[in-house]
């Protein structure tokens, strides 16, 4: 397992630190690991197509994919521009949403079995994530610009009425991925997305309904007192229901894998 949010903090914070773009002027053309023709391809590039761009050498730009990685493109097959163009409001951006966080899960689900000569488990998923997630924006002719506008979108509501249901501090642990372990419990929780790494961390577990919808979010501080503000949502609650070495499970894609923990989804109780 492995989301989102982590991804999104570093591609805001790239953004925030270069606002310039290109345009893609070719019908389509590579995006590559390395400013070299011979660098391995990590996807493609359509005409018309604007990226971030956060640097430059003689003959390639380096521009922002929305992993947060820094890839590259010939310069020659791209034009400067001052800005990004408008998103059509006849897109349902809740829709293309939820497309972008099945693509999210899709990357880290093949990441487990992808194998790619030199690259870690991290950066296969990342690899994984910016093919799938260019081709949810290419699928809406959305420049990948604007894949931080569209992930922190949130449709308007009227009263915006919060009722909260719980809070809970907790220490966690990072298990694998999105994959935390409440400390001292059989509580295991699924995030979107978020690479917050290390072992007996602080942490917020925050359960409200915003309108009609019921929310649940794991919250960290960035730094000591700066209050839980760094939040990801909650996918899945799980408790272990196996716990041994060497165990063999089978997939629902009908594939046997090793795994020395086997989890049931359950709900959220933490003791008083």
């Amino acid at each position: 397992m492995k989301h989102l949010f982590f991804k999104l903090f570093l591609f805001f914070t790239l953004c925030v630190s270069a606002q310039e773009y290109i345009q893609i002027v070719k019908p389509s053309i590579n995006i590559r690991m390395e400013p070299s023709t011979s660098s391995p391809i990590i996807g493609s590039a359509l005409n018309g197509e604007i990226y971030i761009t956060n640097g430059e050498v003689p003959k390639w730009y380096r521009v922002l994919l929305p992993s947060g990685e820094s890839r590259w493109i010939y310069k020659k097959l791209v034009q400067k521009v001052i800005s990004k163009s408008m998103i059509p409001d006849s897109l349902d951006m809740l829709v293309i949403q939820e497309e972008l966080k099945i693509a999210s899960d899709d990357a880290n689900k093949d990441s487990n079995v992808e194998m790619i000569k030199d690259l870690n488990k991290i950066e296969i998923n990342n690899l994984l994530f910016d093919q799938y997630t260019l081709l949810v924006l290419q699928n809406y002719s959305i420049n990948p610009a604007d894949y931080e506008y569209i992930m922190t979108y949130s449709h308007p509501s009227g009263t915006g009425i919060i009722q909260p249901v719980s809070e809970n501090l907790v220490s966690v642990s990072h298990i694998d991925y999105d994959l935390f372990k409440v400390d001292r419990l059989n509580i295991y929780i699924e995030t979107r997305r978020c690479f917050k790494l290390g072992a007996a961390l602080d942490a917020m577990i925050f359960m409200y309904y915003a309108n009609e919808d019921f929310v649940q979010k794991l919250c960290f501080e960035d730094g000591y007192g700066s209050g839980f503000d760094n939040c990801y949502n909650i996918k899945n609650i799980y408790k272990s229901v196996m716990e041994e070495p060497n165990l063999v499970v089978l997939t629902k894609e009908g594939k046997m894998r090793k795994t020395n923990l086997v989890l049931k989804e359950t709900v959220l109780k933490i003791p008083e």
